[in-house]
């Protein structure tokens, strides 16, 4: 009885671990011998291609998908016509793994697609809908917004939602006066725990789960690039940026194997699920210095099994977890005053999606807060270099300002008021309507850099006010929820960075305000992205969850507008690290800036 007592919390911790890295083994070992996963390993052309055909010109069809169909796309690059395209065979998938059929179509397109999304009205095609992809810059077919083919994981989902949020709720509203203790045993144990767990049933979900459509691009991609780096933007049809093409590179080469060819869905995925739980490491260790032991575990977990997060990588299959994390990478170190690396992670993520250009203007505030030539020096040399490391595989045979073009075409691929984000124009009724269509004196289009100059000007300013770089992560979070809410062509995943740049925030400038708006921001990026993968309609539709995560995110952008400026006023650098084994008081509403209590200085943690 004493030796449990003594190590009761040990053995369960570690049972709870085993278990769950079991639970994954035996999932993946169970899918390799289904019949899903011998569905999964699609027919491929020649050069990778989904389906029949093979090569860039092969067709490419979404599961569940036989159809006959005649439409029109109205592209950024014109008009294309998709008609009389013929797709007969079988396709199996439905939260079995991606999968794709027999494809005998023939289609006459134009323009490229991105993020597995309907370019036309109608908005996004999702699992459920067919996709052609003709040859290079081919385009895609499909009616309207649907999401994923089976809704058989909609409801434990949405349970474990709520049930997150709920307890998120009272956590922080019951203790947010109290101090969280921990014993000192364990500690290390205890936060492996939480990130294993977090991994293994993240792995032991993903072969289930069929993905987005965009898992099918990501997956041509990925074989496009094994066959030839070099020439995957001449020899295919790809609008992405070039960084991320090296992951997919490995993953094309691996999933080419007999043994892991079964699993190429989950490979798709394991790069995001690694992310992650590598955020949430990186918050853990950034918070362990600022907080104590008990909230730096707590805002690991809320990270770890955070729904908004959980759905993006392990569901929906995208790339948003590594994009935030190279985000979250080139806050801390540009806090840090390493203006040099911070810069290269910067440059990476703008090379991995063009929104990357977002947070921009904050190393940029910083470069000017500092006053001195050095770091200029170092930014411009960290851009240029990593920008030519990155592109340079890519860049024979190709035109000087390929990348730019290329940036050009990725831009403009949506010229929509809104792309499925839910934000102040999808609550006007501006989900998928022409960007160029007039708002009382201008266009969406038009209102949209409005805002986003205004939003840029306000960040800049509280920037100025502050006086430190620790605002850093709080002028990254106004940049993304304003440029989200009030600009045009935003999708729904755009806002994703925001939880963790909400945590962030907190962790700088210690206002427990900003852990609501953590939650809030969850709570509305879960919601959107919900309602998009798991959407049935055939048509985009002014719905409750539209209106209702519309409403949210314009409110919470207001809040936050709110407690940066109270913020911005603050005198005080940061407060120093805990030393002992109790975690301090989460702060209170309004945080005692001026305080002289014990453990409050005005050095920077380095």
């Amino acid at each position: 009885m004493n030796v449990w007592k003594a190590n009761g919390l040990k053995y369960i911790l570690l049972f709870s671990l085993i278990l769950c890295a079991v639970a994954s083994v035996v999932s993946l070992w169970s899918y390799s011998g289904s019949s899903a996963s011998q569905s999964a390993a699609v027919r491929q052309g020649p050069s990778g291609g989904f389906g029949g055909g093979g090569g860039p010109g092969g067709g490419m069809r979404g599961p569940d998908s036989a159809n006959r169909s005649d439409s029109k796309n109205q592209g950024t690059t014109g008009q294309t016509t998709d008609s009389d395209s013929s797709t007969e065979g079988t396709s199996t998938s439905g939260d079995q793994g991606t999968t794709a059929g027999t494809d005998t179509s023939a289609s006459d397109s134009s323009g490229a697609a991105r993020d597995g999304q309907h370019r036309g009205p109608g908005g996004m095609s999702g699992n459920g809908s067919g996709m052609g992809m003709g040859g290079p810059g081919g385009g895609m077919g499909g009616g309207g917004r649907s999401g994923n083919s089976s809704s058989a994981y909609a409801t434990p989902l949405a349970v474990f939602a709520a049930l997150f949020f709920g307890a998120f709720v009272f956590i922080t509203y019951r203790f947010r006066a109290r101090e969280w203790k921990l014993g000192e045993r364990n500690r290390g144990l205890m936060l492996w725990t939480v990130l294993g767990v977090g991994f293994f049933l993240r792995m032991a979900i993903a072969p289930w789960i069929s993905g987005h459509m965009d898992l099918m691009l990501f997956r041509n991609w990925a074989t496009t690039a094994a066959d030839s780096l070099s020439g995957f933007y001449t020899n295919g049809s790809s609008d992405y940026p070039p960084f991320y093409i090296y992951i997919l590179y490995v993953i094309g080469q691996i999933g080419s194997t007999d043994a892991f060819s079964p699993y190429m869905s989950v490979l798709l995925r394991l790069p995001n699920i690694l992310a992650d739980i590598v955020t949430a490491y990186m918050l853990y260790r950034l918070a362990s210095k600022r907080v104590g032991y008990g909230i730096s575990l707590g805002l690991a977990i809320f990270y770890v099994f955070n729904p908004a997060v959980f759905i993006n990588s392990t569901f929906w299959g995208q790339v948003d977890s590594f994009f935030t994390l190279l985000i979250v990478g080139m806050i801390v170190l540009l806090v840090e005053n390493r203006v040099g690396w911070s810069t290269v992670l910067f440059t990476v993520a703008v090379l991995m999606k063009p929104q990357g250009i977002i947070y921009g203007p904050v190393l940029f505030f910083e470069l000017l807060r500092q006053r001195r030539i050095q770091p200029w020096l170092l930014s411009i040399g960290g851009v240029v270099v990593t920008t030519i490391l990155v592109i340079l595989p890519f860049s024979w045979g190709q035109e000087p300002l390929w990348l730019l073009d290329l940036y050009k075409g990725t831009v403009g691929e949506y010229p929509y008021a809104s792309v499925n984000a839910y934000n102040f124009f999808a609550l006007i009724g501006g989900n998928y309507t022409q960007d160029t269509t007039t708002l009382f004196l201008f266009s969406y289009h038009t209102w949209g850099m409005i805002c986003i100059v205004l939003v840029t000007l306000f960040t800049w300013w509280m920037f100025i006010r502050s006086r430190k770089p620790q605002f850093a992560a709080a002028a990254a979070l106004v940049l993304i929820a304003g440029v989200f809410t009030f600009a045009s062509s935003m999708h729904e995943r755009y806002l994703f960075p925001a939880a963790a740049l909400a945590v962030l925030a907190y962790l700088y400038l210690r206002d427990r305000r900003f852990l609501w708006l953590a939650g809030g921001f969850s709570l509305t990026i879960f919601l959107n992205t919900f309602d998009i993968f798991y959407s049935s309609n055939s048509r985009d539709q002014y719905g409750i969850i539209l209106c209702v995560t519309s409403l949210l995110n314009v409110l919470l952008f207001g809040y936050l507008v709110k407690v940066v400026w109270e913020c911005s006023q603050s005198t005080t650098i940061e407060t120093a690290p805990s030393t002992d084994g109790v975690s301090p008081e989460l702060p209170s509403a309004r945080p005692a800036w001026g305080a002289s209590s014990q453990g409050v200085n005005t050095t920077i943690d380095r």
